[in-house]
């Protein structure tokens, strides 16, 4: 039987944006973030963090940083709330940006691409045309729609948003509640 999932931006709609974070110790939760990720949880959905993290092309940050800053992500949300992710996906490339091949790519996992969505999809037998996605940034809701047309999107409001999601949202918590209203 296919799944259902809520694909979550990690930087500026879970945790603060501060940048290439590589530091586990600059993770700050976003009020409400914890108590959100809880409610999708007790709705029902998976919860999978998409995350693009040019800092590792940059050779700004490492991939054992990225999965550290993860990992307290997971750890405050747990704490704060009882809340937990079911998957961390990440995009370590950028096409024209570092030195080292393995990242310097234009790969379709990094957002606008749907590739980590898609990934997820096969990892966890999603039907992607039944589920959400909340991010920040106008490149979520590309790779959301890149995925699947269907999956319905989310945007909080930053700096790299025009209002291009399915949905405009004040925060996560805003989005957990439209998503329980949809579902009904």
């Amino acid at each position: 039987m296919a799944r259902r999932a809520v694909f979550l931006d990690r930087d500026g709609t879970i945790n603060k944006q501060v940048g290439y974070c590589g530091d586990p110790k600059m993770i700050e939760l976003l009020p409400g973030a914890a108590q959100a990720i809880r409610r999708i949880n007790e709705m029902g959905l998976l919860t999978i963090v998409v995350t693009n993290q040019s800092a590792v092309a940059r050779g700004l940050i490492t991939e054992e940083q990225v999965r550290r800053v993860n990992a307290e992500v997971a750890l405050q949300v747990a704490r704060e709330s009882g809340g937990r992710f079911d998957a961390f996906y990440y995009a370590p490339f950028h096409p024209t940006e570092g030195n080292d091949p393995r990242y310097r790519s234009d790969s379709d996992w990094r957002k606008p691409g749907g590739g980590m969505l898609r990934q997820a999809a096969i990892d966890f037998v999603l039907e992607l045309r039944q589920c959400f996605m909340v991010g920040d940034a106008d490149i979520d809701h590309e790779a959301a729609k890149d995925a699947n047309k269907a999956i319905i999107t989310f945007q909080v409001p930053s700096e790299y948003a025009s209002g291009q999601a399915d949905h405009q949202v004040h925060s996560l918590s805003h989005a957990a509640e439209v998503i329980a209203g949809l579902l009904g």
